[in-house]
C-alpha cells in the first residue's frame, strides 16, 4: 500500500504538465564593467572627420637689456596637431513575434535590446579609450582610435622629458612587478607638475582598475580621519580621492588571470632586417570589453645573417569570459635573459582582407600578418606605438607565473579639463531605425553609432605609473 509521500509524489507527477511556469520580470544583468571615465572625460560636438587643433609650444625670449638698446624679436612658437574620429557602430534586431510574445514579461523587447547594446558599444568604445591604437587598425575593416596606453607614454618635450614612471623593479634583468604604495601616486603627480609647470589637483584624475583603488584604500586606512570627502567628478559620479585628486575605477584596466595561447616561432633568412641573435617573443591580446590578456608564454627564435624575419604563428583565443574576441595583438621582443621582452608594436586581429590575424612577421622595422615570410599584408609601414617608456625604462610583457605572483598593473594620471584632454564627438550614441526587408519582413532592427576619439592635447599633461600589482 502506497505511503502518504509516494502518493503526494504521484500526484505532483501527473499534473506538471497543467503547472504554469512562473518567471521573474526582474531581468538580471549578468554582463557587468566599471566603465566611468567616459562620463569624466570633457566632450564637445565637433563636425569634421578630423579634430584639429593648434597649441603654442613655445613664448618669445625675454630678459635684460642696457638702457637704451634692443632685444632681438622673438615670436611664438606653434603646432597643429590632429586626431581621427572614429565610427563606433552596432547593429541589432528582435523580430516582430519575439517582441510580441515577450511583452507581458519584459515590455517592449525591442528597448530592452536598444538600451543593452548602447551600454555595450560604450564599454567599446572605453576599452579603446584605454588600449587601442589608430595607426595598428587604421588598415582594417574596424578601426579604433588611440587610447592612453599609447598616448601616456612619452613626450617630446625634451632631453629627459617624458610622462612614464616604470614602477617595475629589476632582478637579473627582468621586470618583476612592485607591490603598489603611495609613493608612486606622489612620482606620478610630481613628474606631471614638473612637466607641465602648475600645480595637479581636482582638475586631474587617477584612472585606476577597482582591484588597484582598493590597494589604495587599505593604504589610506590609518589616513581615513584626515582623508578628504568624495568628490563628484560627473552628474551623480562620486569619488574618492588622493591629494585632491579623484580615483576613478575602470575595468578594462583590471589584471588579468587569462593569458595569450601558444606562440610558434620561426624564421626566414631574407626579406627583413633583423641581425643575427636569439630573440624571445610574447604576444597578448587586446580583448573586446575587456582589456589587455597576460602575454603568451615566451618563446625564443635564433636567427642568422643580417635580413632574417621571424614569424609568430597561433590560432585566434577564444578563453575570454562572456564569449569576447581579440580585436588587437600586442608584440613584446628582446635578445635579453628570459622574462626581459618589452613592446615593439601592436597590429589588428584582422588584416586588410578581413581574415583573423593568426600569424605576426616581424621584420625588424615593421609588423605583418598572415604570411609565414615577408611578404605578410603590412598594416603600417613602420612598428606602431613604439617609444613606450621614455627614459625610465620600456614597457614589459605583462608575464605571469615564474616572474609575477600577480599580474602588473598601470595606473593614469589624466586632466578632466578640455584645455588638456577633450572627447570630440560627431553623433553622441545615435540610434538608427533600420527598415524589415524582403528577405526578412518580421525584424525590427536597428543600428547604435557614435563618432568619436580620444585627443590629448597636452602630452605633458599625463603620467602613468607602470608595473604595479596590487597585493590586497
Amino acid at each position: 500500500m502506497p505511503t502518504e509521500l509516494q502518493e503526494a509524489l504521484t500526484a505532483a507527477a501527473s499534473v506538471t504538465p497543467l503547472i504554469q511556469k512562473q518567471i521573474d520580470p526582474l531581468l538580471l544583468e549578468y554582463q557587468r564593467r566599471y566603465a566611468p571615465l567616459l562620463r569624466a572625460i570633457p566632450s564637445k560636438q565637433w563636425g569634421s572627420t578630423q579634430y584639429f587643433f593648434n597649441r603654442r609650444t613655445n613664448r618669445p625670449d625675454a630678459g635684460g637689456v642696457v638702457d637704451g638698446g634692443a632685444r632681438p624679436i622673438g615670436n611664438s612658437t606653434y603646432e597643429q596637431a590632429v586626431f581621427n574620429i572614429r565610427l563606433f557602430q552596432a547593429v541589432g534586431s528582435v523580430t516582430g513575434f519575439a517582441q510580441t510574445v515577450t511583452r507581458d514579461l519584459v515590455g517592449d523587447l525591442r528597448q530592452l535590446e536598444i538600451d543593452g547594446t548602447m551600454q555595450s558599444m560604450l564599454w567599446s568604445v572605453e576599452n579603446s579609450f584605454v588600449w587601442g591604437n589608430d595607426g595598428a587598425t587604421a588598415a582594417g575593416l574596424y578601426p579604433i582610435c588611440t587610447g592612453l596606453d599609447y598616448q601616456v607614454a612619452n613626450f617630446s618635450g625634451g632631453s629627459g622629458s617624458n610622462n612614464f614612471v616604470n614602477s617595475l623593479e629589476f632582478v637579473s634583468n627582468v621586470g618583476v612587478g612592485t607591490t603598489f604604495a603611495l609613493k608612486y601616486l606622489d612620482e606620478v603627480i610630481d613628474l606631471v607638475e614638473t612637466n607641465a609647470g602648475m600645480p595637479v589637483g581636482s582638475d586631474w584624475m587617477f584612472v585606476m582598475s577597482p582591484r588597484m583603488a582598493s590597494a589604495v584604500g587599505q593604504v589610506l586606512t590609518n589616513q581615513q580621519r584626515f582623508q578628504a570627502p568624495t568628490v563628484e567628478i560627473a552628474a551623480g559620479l562620486n569619488v574618492p580621492s588622493y591629494r585632491d585628486v579623484p580615483i576613478v575605477k575602470s575595468s578594462f584596466l583590471s589584471p588579468r588571470s587569462t593569458s595569450m595561447g601558444t606562440v610558434t616561432p620561426s624564421t626566414a633568412t631574407t626579406g627583413g632586417t633583423l641581425a643575427a641573435a636569439t630573440y624571445r617573443y610574447s604576444v597578448s591580446a587586446v580583448v573586446a570589453r575587456f582589456g589587455e590578456t597576460l602575454a603568451s608564454a615566451e618563446v625564443t627564435q635564433a636567427t642568422t645573417g643580417a635580413t632574417s624575419t621571424v614569424s609568430l604563428a597561433f590560432t585566434t583565443p577564444t578563453n575570454f569570459p562572456d564569449g569576447l574576441s581579440p580585436i588587437m595583438y600586442k608584440v613584446y621582443r628582446s635578445t635579453g635573459v628570459a622574462g626581459s621582452p618589452v613592446f615593439i608594436g601592436c597590429v589588428d586581429a584582422f588584416d586588410t582582407t578581413g581574415t583573423a590575424t593568426t600569424t605576426i612577421v616581424d621584420t625588424g622595422t615593421a609588423l605583418l600578418t598572415n604570411n609565414a615570410g615577408a611578404t605578410g599584408t603590412a598594416q603600417a609601414a613602420a612598428y606602431q606605438g613604439v617609444g613606450l617608456g621614455g627614459v625610465n625604462g620600456s614597457m614589459y610583457a605583462r608575464l605571469g607565473g615564474t616572474f609575477n605572483s600577480n599580474p602588473v598593473e598601470d595606473i593614469y594620471l589624466v586632466p578632466r579639463s578640455a584645455d588638456f584632454m577633450v572627447r570630440p564627438y560627431t553623433r553622441d550614441c545615435q540610434t538608427i531605425p533600420l527598415a524589415p526587408t524582403v528577405s526578412a519582413p518580421d525584424t525590427l532592427p536597428f543600428a547604435l553609432v557614435t563618432d568619436t576619439t580620444l585627443a590629448i592635447r597636452g602630452p605633458k599633461y599625463v603620467g602613468r605609473a607602470h608595473g604595479l600589482v596590487s597585493s590586497i
